[in-house]
């Protein structure tokens, strides 16, 4: 069964709590100060039905911070009107509330309509409110005549509450558990009790759970919704929920428990806001400001988003924003919130978050929630993906940063032409045509080198995945695609492009030959490069690009950059050094210095790259047959 919330909403003392009383036969007064000032401080909560709670929220302009934690949550929004007053200021502050975060289904309760002085009157308070309310709430606003005192209306009214929640949109559940907290408190034999509704995903008994922020672990020893113990709880419900491992210190209102791993607590984040047309106040970039997200108030900073300079935005007027935050809350995309003036406290507007996590510098992030503005969220989503195009994430990592559960993330993927690769189980997730980009970039980097380094067979793996700045699972599945398709090749580290050749000058070709000769002649005893360079006549960079033709073609080996070898005087070495093991049990250095006829400078050097080749391994001061 889905879950309705209906929050009230009006000026002080125009009869909301008398009227969820009559409605629910639940006083929602439950403090003595409450009781004793004939106001509402905090909220209250009552049940219309097995799935319709009211949420009974205070009028008076001192506790529109209590007003905002009461409606940030409802589906339905209970405007009263107090027949003997008519609008006041909190009704038109509140109704702009209500339009702020767009809460689209409500109805007008007129209450106190024994006080009024005629039907003629109601029916021009009738008319004036009609127009009060007009394009606040989607389709016609029903009006109810009503009157705690004497139970007129009252029927009427439960069933338009009941029509109006046939109608309301099921919510955007983010597949995650996730409730803001209202109320804290602690019962003697139970431990530590918090209050709120369920605005995401579900938990059950015995669900271990994070309180955010401050990143503490607790479990869920019980809840209880509508009165009653139940064993789960799911988005709209209202849940009191009993939670073992922690302190009450540990929770304030404005807490939020989640499951682990989706929400951290951020201090800033873009957004799109909307002014309200009810202040005749400016917002000025940089302002200071109260920021009313879920059940939490914290001061912030409105940074004006704006390719032209803009310094402020005027009443009814839309902006993109930066808000930086005086203390870190948990927020997610989507999130709707009221921008408060810090003083005197007056509502200015309200808006949606599109970012979670913009870039740190000014500059960068107003560039990126430029980008952002506007866009639908597939395009949104998609450039997301397309900023991530050399470090692409993971199907979790992604799960994480947009805030989703793996089935909404599913959902929220549909559409784009993506590719997975890595994990199965957790694939890498990028772009087809990010892919198809990233393969011609691969392909270019090759051909570029080829041309600067036209004797050497290849570049290097690792230098070629730096130079494109690629993470190692997409530069290897690039790797892997362009392999299959002939495009590249990849031998002993090294990667070039299908086909490519090494074609020697008829110059370069007798400078080959010099350098085998040379290094044939010395045998274990080869001259180090530089000498070798100095012999011919030659700089290091050209003799090393020699070598490394060399080398391709298995004429001679690299040791080190500086030390290189004829091959088959290696292969004559090996086979000297197993000829040397038939008789003995060991080898040390002098023993192979005496084998070999060469010098500890070479020897070192030439029992590493036996031990490399598994001809040897060292045990201790000896080497041993492989």
């Amino acid at each position: 069964m889905t879950q309705i919330v209906i929050g009230t909403a009006g000026h002080i003392d125009h009869g909301k709590t008398a009227l969820v009383k009559a409605l629910t036969g639940t006083d929602t007064d439950r403090l003595p100060e409450e009781q004793r000032r004939g106001m509402t401080i905090d909220l209250g909560f009552a049940f219309l039905s097995d799935n319709i709670t009211i949420i009974d929220v205070p009028g008076h302009e001192k506790f529109i911070r209590n007003m905002v934690a009461g409606v940030s949550t409802v589906d339905i929004a209970l405007l009263t009107i107090a027949a003997d007053d008519g609008i006041m200021p909190q009704t038109r502050e509140h109704l702009d509330i209500l339009r702020l975060l767009n809460i689209r289904l409500g109805c007008i309760a007129l209450t106190k309509c024994d006080l009024a002085e005629s039907d003629e009157w109601l029916e021009l308070l009738e008319e004036e409110i009609s127009d009060f309310v007009q394009d606040a709430f989607q389709d016609s606003v029903p009006i109810v005549r009503t009157s705690a005192e004497t139970g007129e209306g009252v029927e009427d009214l439960r069933n338009v509450l009941t029509d109006l929640a046939g109608k309301a949109v099921e919510r955007n559940d983010r597949g995650f558990f996730r409730q803001s907290v209202d109320r804290v408190f602690s019962m003697k034999g139970f431990g530590t009790v918090v209050t709120g509704t369920v605005s995401s995903g579900s938990a059950k008994v015995g669900d271990r759970l994070e309180i955010v922020p401050g990143k503490v672990k607790a479990k869920i020893r019980g809840l209880q919704s509508h009165g009653k113990d139940v064993k789960s709880v799911k988005p709209g419900d209202r849940s009191a929920v009993n939670l073992s491992g922690v302190e009450r210190h540990h929770l304030k209102r404005g807490s939020q428990i989640v499951s682990a791993g989706f929400l951290e607590p951020l201090t800033s984040f873009g957004a799109e806001i909307k002014m309200t047309t009810g202040t005749k106040r400016k917002l000025k970039h940089e302002q200071r400001v109260r920021i009313h997200l879920g059940t939490d108030e914290v001061m912030g900073r409105v940074l004006i988003v704006s390719s032209d300079g803009q310094k402020s935005i005027n009443p009814g007027e839309s902006a993109t924003v930066l808000i930086r935050l005086e203390k870190p809350i948990p927020v997610t995309i989507g999130d709707q919130f009221i921008i408060r003036l810090y003083s005197p406290p007056e509502t200015l507007g309200g808006g949606s978050v599109i970012d979670t996590h913009p870039p740190r510098k000014w500059k960068a992030a107003a560039k990126w929630l430029t980008e952002l503005t506007y866009l639908t969220e597939d395009d949104r989503t998609a450039l997301f993906l397309e900023r991530n195009d050399s470090n692409p994430k993971t199907v979790s990592e992604w799960g994480k940063r947009f805030q989703l559960g793996e089935t909404e993330l599913k959902s929220r993927l549909e559409g784009l032409e993506l590719v997975r690769f890595g994990d199965h189980r957790n694939p890498f997730l990028s772009l087809s045509h990010l892919v198809e980009k990233q393969k011609s970039d691969l392909m270019k980097t090759v051909g570029e080198f080829h041309e600067k380094a036209a004797y050497r067979l290849g570049v290097p793996k690792d230098e070629l995945r730096q130079n494109l700045k690629y993470i190692e699972p997409l530069f290897d599945y690039l790797t892997e695609l362009l392999v299959e398709d002939g495009l590249v090749k990849e031998k002993d580290g090294l990667i070039q492009a299908g086909g490519y050749k090494i074609k020697l000058s008829e110059e370069d070709q007798n400078l080959a030959q010099q350098v085998s000769n040379l290094l044939e002649k010395f045998g274990t005893t080869p001259p180090n490069l530089s000498d070798l360079s100095s012999e011919l006549g030659q700089s290091d960079k050209k003799i090393l690009e020699i070598l490394h033709v060399l080398k391709s073609e298995g004429k001679v080996t690299e040791i080190t950059r500086d030390l290189w070898y004829f091959s088959n005087v290696l292969k004559d070495m090996e086979s000297s050094v197993r000829n040397f093991f038939e008789a003995h049990d060991g080898m040390e250095v002098t023993d192979f210095k005496k084998l070999t006829g060469t010098t500890r400078k070479h020897a070192i050097p030439l029992l590493e790259y036996l031990d490399k080749h598994d001809v040897t391994f060292r045990d201790g001061n000896k080497r041993v047959l492989a």
